[in-house]
């Protein structure tokens, strides 16, 4: 998979201003699919999937407050 950029506008940033914002996807030797939205705010989401099943997602507001950062493998049973 080529890398792809694409640019929007109006979109809600994790802080839940609207404004323009960047997504890029990409796939490379250690990550499956790696899926990064940049907003103009200066919030961004990282999402990683790896080729073993394992998800990473983290969720940065502009001011630096991590709202989520999560690991969890394929295999992870939830009750």
């Amino acid at each position: 998979m080529a890398l792809t950029s694409t640019r929007f506008t109006d979109q809600k940033a994790p802080c839940g201003q609207t404004v323009d914002a960047e997504h890029f996807q990409d796939q490379d030797e250690e990550c499956l699919v790696s899926d990064e939205w940049f907003y103009a705010c200066g919030c961004r989401v990282i999402h990683h999937e790896y080729h073993d099943g394992t998800v990473s997602c983290r969720v940065t507001r502009h001011d630096g407050k991590v709202l989520t950062d999560e690991l969890e493998a394929e295999h992870e049973h939830h009750s």
